[in-house]
């Protein structure tokens, strides 16, 4: 089996972040002693040439390029101008770079989980997985506000997915569902290419964006068999300025009661 090839689009504008007085672009940003990528980085022991799709301007304007290079020095930077239709776009901007005959790991820039990277590899080998989403459920304090809404999985009693959809929930109590971290697996960069480009041209978006989760529906659609499995212990939503405030407000919670 060939290495899995990491692929991670930070090529958004992290307007809110912008708005919200941070100066870094959101990858950039210091959260207890380490930068978001950095974060990222440390999911996934073992990927040592991950691509990093960036947005022009934060190369050209910010030291992203050569945190990015000391970080992963075998990495390849993939600069674009940006894509205004959500990562599908940004991923497809970059498909030169991504190698066909490699499995995909695709994963946003701005969230950590706790997971065993390992033993996910070993079971969607065996499985034959044609994708996979690892997931997360239980408590979560970014699952409290009823606005908070992610991209949630229906699976059958293998954990086999049936369905998956962008800002929902299946079940009323957000603790029971089984919501994406931010992560997805393809068997191949050639089958993220072809259903990727497959999602765009049907137009299937969701507010005008194109997100890697929805991809999956288009596997299913075609009888391949896409697992999501809830395998994710604990986890970290970053996404916004309000995410980040939120980890601060419970992480001091936890650190007195562990005192």
């Amino acid at each position: 089996m060939n290495e899995w090839q990491l692929i991670i689009p930070m090529s958004g504008l992290g307007s809110r972040f912008v708005r919200a007085g941070y100066t870094d672009p959101k990858p950039l940003i210091t959260l207890d002693g380490r930068r978001l990528i950095e974060w990222v980085l440390r999911m996934f022991p073992g990927a040592e040439d991950p691509i990093f799709i960036c947005r022009r301007e934060h190369i050209e304007t910010t030291p992203m390029r050569s945190i990015l290079t000391d970080l992963r020095p075998k990495g390849r930077i993939v600069v674009i101008e940006g894509a205004k239709l959500g990562p599908v776009d940004a991923l497809l901007k970059a498909e030169h770079a991504i190698p066909d005959d490699r499995p995909a790991l695709v994963s946003y820039c701005d969230y950590y989980m706790h997971w065993n990277y390992a033993a996910f590899r070993g079971a969607m080998e065996a499985v034959g997985a044609a994708g996979a989403v690892p997931c997360y459920t239980g408590f979560h304090p970014h699952l409290m506000p009823e606005k908070n809404l992610y991209a949630c999985c229906r699976v059958d009693g293998e954990d086999r997915m049936l369905e998956i959809r962008e800002k929902y929930s299946f079940e009323k109590d957000k603790t029971q569902a089984r919501h994406s971290p931010g992560v997805y697996y393809f068997n191949s960069g050639a089958t993220l290419k072809k259903y990727g480009h497959q999602l765009m041209a049907r137009e299937d978006s969701l507010n005008g964006e194109y997100y890697a989760s929805m991809i999956f529906n288009h596997l299913i659609a075609d009888g391949l068999p896409v697992y999501a499995p809830a395998n994710v212990n604990h986890f970290c939503q970053w996404g916004t300025p309000q995410d980040v405030d939120e980890y601060h407000y419970w992480t001091k919670i936890a650190v007195r009661i562990a005192k």
